[in-house]
């Protein structure tokens, strides 16, 4: 565990009430543009604190007025990279996002965390086979089972969970170890 990032918790599921140190998750996935942006960060905070850990969540940034897109732009690729750095591992939204795939963002965060050497949990509301969801162009498209390009599949621990309260259970479960 990064402790660097850690915060104390007075409780946790797995404390019986004891003080503990609570370990930090960045909360990745296209949630962000849903209207409802704010409650699902909200649920996923309160699912954190349930499980014993703190969420960080793209919600968390609050956008000062800048000048143009390309500033807004890079100002929330910033913010959204020290939240990466500061957490101890990641639970993602891998649910298909305007088209077949998981949100690229989210793929990219999720390689990040994977290339810093932190855990990262994946949930989907379609765990169906990647194949079936691509449509046919007369190119390869990768045939291994999975739920989505093998780089995303191979990056996730396994299995992928149906829901975010049961990729929070996926990753307590790790931790108690």
């Amino acid at each position: 565990m990064n402790t660097a990032s850690a915060v104390h918790c007075a409780y946790s599921p797995f404390s019986q009430g004891v003080d503990t140190v609570a370990q930090r998750l960045y909360l990745a996935g296209p949630d962000v543009f849903y209207p409802d942006a704010a409650e699902r960060a909200e649920h996923g905070r309160q699912l954190a604190q349930r499980y014993g850990f703190v969420a960080l969540t793209p919600m968390d940034n609050q956008l000062p007025e800048l000048p143009d897109g390309p500033s807004m732009a890079a100002w929330i690729f910033a913010k959204n990279i020290d939240l990466i750095q500061r957490a101890d591992f990641v639970i993602a939204n891998l649910s298909p996002f305007r088209g077949p795939s998981a949100d690229a963002g989210t793929i990219w965060e999720v390689g990040y965390a994977r290339g810093r050497g932190l855990p990262v949990w994946g949930f989907s509301s379609d765990s169906s086979e990647y194949r079936s969801r691509v449509t046919d162009d007369g190119l390869a498209i990768e045939d291994f089972g999975g739920y989505d390009n093998l780089m995303i599949t191979e990056s996730v621990e396994q299995p992928l969970q149906p829901s975010l309260e049961q990729a929070f259970e996926a990753a307590a479960r790790y931790f108690q170890r």
